[in-house]
């Protein structure tokens, strides 16, 4: 019963970011290739429309603020709705940072009468930390207890999942994979969030084991039917986990433009590739060129790519890319066919390679299986949980059959981890700066992709630029250097995927953040000012004579509880 307004007015602001992310993009304020041009007419429509919103809805609101008041109390930050609390102003500052992103550029060309670019770079590097901190509250939210935490329930709670997030901290690290110190801790704050959920289904399983007598599987089926609410939640946090081990995954991603002959063979991120054979193929619909290629690891034979461009009949320029890849639980590689010459049998191949992305397919799955679980009616599953009962061998089956699919699954992605070739100190750190400009510079043909990503097939503007940055890089030019060349050049910033951080550019950078404290400190401010209000001497309640000592293993069992009320 408590933060109807909050939510209320969540809703309406979602209808307004809504209406104003339309406004946009239709209007041409932000370019997109959805805009009706340069409109002031339909601008000013949006714009009649969105106050009339903003006044109408907020108008019912405080209407109907008497009826709106919250009927529980937030007795103290230290709890688990004051976690929720905190989780709702992380993601609420987050549309605010992502909406000041994207204006940001309109911004910067009203106030300066310079349109800059903010792309991926920018938003890679100041939403990391929102996102791992939401994984992390992902993770401590089940742990605190409503109303107040106690310091013995705390330790009782967080003892398994800050251990398994040090084991993992400790595997990380022995494994070499310190080169991107964001990317171990998020495996960290996974391990941590996986742990919670785990030992929320143990504890829940044993108590219902002990009230009812019955066998793990069935005391698993029962509770998950009385309480689908709190563990369909946890089937989606566990594929949000999913997800984040697969976003972990991207800081490892390599990439590589290489051109290649018949017979010609390269190294790739561990993997041997060889060209057989660049083909002309010709069906009645369509013109298809493509590359032939063997992919090996260790001298083994894996398996055979064919990336291909494909030209349709009876259509002017309608090609379409066809990607080849090949995938595995630890990483998918994918090559890309651009540029080709059919008389020497020359073929420009586009190389990735995405460790852990399978996984967050996984994890959406999962997200999708956990809200499947809130929403069916119990009706619809208390006969399969009648039937499980009855035969319980059939239970055990299937128990030991998910688990035994998850051990191989966790198998076969170590086995298949590739072995990495090291390369010379000085030409590593060459291709680690030109993967970092191919990320961060754009790519001026047009296209508005950054260089590493333009796919234009007739794109020659992409290898020139390449192949400047590569020959003041081999000359001791440092980033700076190049980054001072292309704004020379460009006579401005527009090339660069996200605003130099100087001067006045600091604003795109400091401000979000800026009210982003500010906004939280103001709440947490509230909040604790609130609670005290329902404290009388000095913020701390009169214990209840009838109250009986705290206990986690006694708070376990409320919670199970009250789960049955909902």
């Amino acid at each position: 019963g408590m933060m109807k307004i909050w939510n209320f007015t969540l809703v309406i602001l979602t209808f307004l970011l809504t209406i104003f992310g339309t406004f946009m993009t239709r209007s041409g304020i932000v370019q997109s290739v959805h805009a009706f041009g340069q409109d002031t007419k339909l601008a000013w429509l949006f714009v009649g429309f969105m106050a009339f919103a903003i006044v109408a809805t907020f108008g019912l609101l405080i209407w109907r603020l008497p009826e709106l008041r919250s009927r529980g109390q937030l007795d103290s930050l230290l709890s688990r709705e004051g976690a929720f609390l905190l989780n709702n102003w992380i993601l609420v500052f987050t549309a605010f940072f992502i909406l000041f992103a994207t204006m940001y550029p309109t911004l910067s060309e009203a106030i300066r009468g310079e349109r800059l670019t903010v792309g991926i770079p920018f938003f890679n590097k100041w939403m990391v930390p929102i996102g791992l901190t939401l994984l992390l509250l992902t993770g401590i939210g089940p742990l605190i207890a409503w109303r107040k935490a106690s310091a013995d329930h705390l330790k009782y709670q967080f003892t398994w999942p800050v251990a398994s997030a040090l084991v993992t901290l400790a595997v990380c690290v022995a494994l070499g994979f310190g080169t991107s110190i964001a990317a171990i801790i998020c495996f960290c704050f996974c391990a941590f969030t996986g742990t919670t959920i785990v030992q929320e289904f143990v504890r829940g399983i044993r108590i219902r084991r002990k009230n009812t007598g019955s066998d793990v599987f069935t005391a698993f089926l029962g509770m998950t039917l009385r309480g689908r609410r709190r563990y369909g939640g946890y089937v989606v946090h566990v594929g949000i986990v999913l997800m984040f081990v697969g976003f972990g995954g991207q800081a490892y991603k390599k990439e590589k433009q290489v051109e290649m002959k018949p017979g010609q063979e390269i190294q790739f991120a561990g993997y041997s590739l060889k060209m057989l054979k660049l083909r002309h193929d010709e069906d009645r619909q369509k013109e298809m060129v493509t590359a032939e290629i063997v992919v090996s690891v260790r001298g083994k034979e894996i398996d055979r790519l064919q990336p291909a461009m494909w030209y349709y009949m009876n259509k002017n320029s309608d090609r379409t890319t066809e990607v080849a890849i090949r995938r595995s639980p630890s990483e998918d590689l994918y090559m890309t066919l651009g540029n080709y010459d059919l008389s020497q049998g020359v073929a420009n191949l586009e190389l990735k390679l995405n460790p852990l992305v399978d996984w967050i397919w996984l994890g959406f799955m999962m997200l999708a299986f956990g809200t499947g679980i809130t929403l069916l009616p119990e009706r619809v599953l208390a006969p399969l949980a009648a039937r499980v009962k009855e035969d319980l061998t059939v239970a055990s089956q299937a128990t030991t059959a998910i688990v035994l699919i998850f051990v191989v699954s966790v198998v076969s992605a170590v086995m298949l981890l590739p072995t990495r070739a090291m390369a010379a100190p000085n030409q590593a750190h060459i291709e680690s700066e030109m993967d970092w400009f191919g990320k961060n510079v754009m790519c001026m043909c047009g296209c508005r992709h950054l260089l590493g990503d333009c796919s234009e097939a007739e794109c020659n503007y992409a290898p020139k630029e390449f192949a400047i940055i590569r020959g003041m890089l081999e000359e001791g030019k440092s980033r700076d250097d190049v980054i001072a060349y292309f704004v020379q050049r460009y006579d401005g910033q527009s090339a660069l995927a996200a605003p130099i951080d100087k001067g006045i550019n600091r604003l795109a950078w400091a401000l979000p953040y800026g009210f982003g404290v500010l906004g939280a400190g103001g709440m947490v401010f509230g909040a604790w000012r609130f609670s005290r209000k329902n404290h009388p001497q000095n913020g701390k309640a009169k214990p209840s004579p009838d109250e009986p000592p705290a206990s986690p293993h006694l708070e376990d069992k409320l919670d199970e509880e009250l789960d049955k009320l909902e």
